[in-house]
């Protein structure tokens, strides 16, 4: 789960609808909509969190 202290970045946290990678704890500046995938970017434009929703149209594939 990211939440407490010490997060190491890149936090992925699985919801039973979604999935949330968090790059960073910088505050959300700027929201995009990339077909269902939101993308959430700093004043500087880095990115600090994706949610991908878990549906027909978006896949995720673990390399192992």
């Amino acid at each position: 789960m990211c939440g407490g202290e010490n997060i190491t970045y890149p936090c992925v946290e699985e919801k039973e609808d979604k999935i949330i990678v968090i790059y960073s704890d910088k505050e959300i500046a700027y929201e995009e909509n990339d077909e269902g995938v939101l993308l959430y970017y700093s004043k500087d434009y880095d990115i600090v969190k994706i949610v991908i929703p878990k549906d027909d149209e978006h896949y995720i594939i673990y390399l192992q």
